[in-house]
């Protein structure tokens, strides 16, 4: 039925958990740092990483540009660390970019079906695709580690396009750049705010993967198709690439 299936990362094929958030990741990361050269105190940076990142999302949001704009965090670690007195070449700047995301891990792993979904799906001749809400400096790492850009036909990531879903021009920008035929794809994802009405908007079949523990039906969804129980291998089931 479907040549095209564009999938959401976080939730949907790797389980993942962060910690970007409490003092002891600001008190590790500051540590770090200093080893590296870059003396910060942790109060400092805390500071200037949150009120930055929240003064460039702010801007993008009143430009208007999109729906659902999005930043790179390039550009904010770029001004915390001028505002420190350092001025950090590209290369630096990715690579403590890189290191914040790597010290933030709690863990990181597939899902136990992910692979079996997408061998399945390639060796039925499908074409398939990545649409995720991500940092590249952040989230490529993260691919490479877990080996599944081989899997990927395109990858579109938030950060590089300025916008994110559910914004429906982020679905536009993939089926433009891959020249996917809308009729023709599903989007694969667990976030039903997210992944499930940004395809809608965008005019393009959605397969929820129910991740919660439970699930309410709601009565006008905005998905075609859903996992019950938040299995991948239901994907080729439900759209006739295996017999259930």
């Amino acid at each position: 039925m479907y040549q095209n299936y564009i999938f959401d990362l976080y939730g949907t094929l790797i389980d993942i958990h962060t910690d970007e958030s409490s003092k002891n990741f600001y008190k590790k990361y500051a540590k770090w740092l200093r080893k590296q050269g870059f003396y910060f105190d942790w109060k400092l940076f805390y500071r200037l990483y949150t009120t930055t990142e929240r003064e460039y999302r702010k801007s993008v949001a009143q430009e208007g540009r999109f729906v659902k704009p999005e930043i790179q965090i390039e550009e904010v670690f770029r001004d915390v660390f001028a505002a420190n007195g350092y001025d950090l070449t590209d290369e630096q700047t990715k690579y403590l970019c890189e290191s914040f995301r790597r010290l933030s891990l709690i863990y990181l792993c597939l899902f136990s079906d992910t692979l079996a979904c997408l061998e399945g799906l390639k060796n039925a001749g499908k074409k398939i695709y990545l649409l995720s809400n991500a940092q590249r400096s952040f989230t490529w790492q993260e691919l490479e580690l877990t080996g599944l850009v081989p899997y990927f036909d395109g990858i579109v990531i938030s950060s590089d396009e300025h916008c994110m879903k559910p914004d429906p021009e982020f679905y536009n920008i993939c089926c433009a750049r891959y020249h996917l035929d809308k009729a023709q794809s599903v989007m694969i994802g667990n976030e039903l705010k997210s992944d499930m009405a940004g395809a809608k908007a965008a005019g393009i079949d959605g397969f929820y993967i129910n991740r919660a523990p439970v699930f309410h039906e709601e009565q006008d969804p905005i998905y075609r198709y859903v996992s019950l129980k938040g299995s991948l291998m239901e994907v080729l089931t439900q759209t006739g690439i295996m017999p259930c």
